[in-house]
């Protein structure tokens, strides 16, 4: 099931030069693992983030200490990016809304966070 309790990864991700091979590659700079709640994302909220030019699958409840800004949200192995805040139900929590990623290579690097 997508929706409900899930652990889910914040994270900041950066493409980063190695400094032996000079090759470019995406690392995590910044994570955090933790607990949220998904659920799909409200008409009104759908229709705000169209109207802005995102296609917002998801609303996903944190408590507002755990958020500090991170791009992006990684659950049931996919990747997705955070493209709106709302408010939830109580002033502790906020909602993450966001939208399906395709880059292969940010969720490549917190997968390889993900198992260090």
């Amino acid at each position: 099931m997508i929706t409900g309790k899930k652990h889910i990864v914040l994270a900041n991700v950066e493409t980063e030069q190695d400094e032996v091979s000079g090759d470019r590659t995406k690392n995590v700079t910044s994570g955090k693992k933790l607990a949220g709640t998904v659920e799909l994302v409200g008409i009104q909220t759908a229709q705000v983030g169209q109207a802005q030019g995102f296609n917002l699958n998801f609303s996903v409840e944190v408590l507002r200490i755990h958020y500090g800004g991170e791009k992006y949200l990684y659950f049931s192995d996919r990747l997705y990016e955070v493209k709106t805040l709302s408010k939830a139900k109580d002033a502790t929590r906020m909602l993450l809304n966001v939208q399906a990623s395709d880059d292969p290579e940010t969720k490549a690097a917190i997968e390889r966070w993900l198992s260090t």
